[in-house]
């Protein structure tokens, strides 16, 4: 009696997430966290400035530690492709920390005219 094999060296490509999932999930992630960013950010703005910088900073530390076990997960639970995953993760993580970066640039000048305008009063 011949048995028949339970895996083959086909296994289809199909059984497990691609590529372009794990890519666009990383992304999501990624504008998730920026967004959560912005939302604070503009929550943050019409406190004095040393409290918009804490609550800034606090944040994005927290908002990381989200990020990273939302990817744990997403590679160790949900079977992800590592290589896109990642990859996909590290250059949005980078693009959206940089406009981030740049608009807490703007809306912390926009707090220090405004205590400014309002200490010269």
């Amino acid at each position: 009696m011949r048995m028949i094999p339970l895996t083959t060296n086909n296994e289809r490509v199909s059984d497990s997430p691609s590529n372009l999932y794990a890519i666009i999930l990383a992304q999501v992630v990624c504008f998730v966290n920026a967004f959560s960013g912005y939302i604070i950010a503009r929550s943050a703005y019409q406190k004095p400035f040393e409290k918009f910088v804490s609550i800034v900073l606090g944040s994005m530390s927290i908002r990381i530690m989200i990020v990273g076990a939302v990817s744990w997960w997403c590679l160790s639970i949900l079977g992800m492709p590592q290589l896109a995953y990642s990859l996909s993760l590290a250059i949005g993580v980078f693009v959206y920390l940089f406009a981030e970066i740049v608009y807490f640039h703007v809306l912390s000048d926009k707090i220090k005219s405004r205590e400014k305008e309002q200490n010269s009063n």
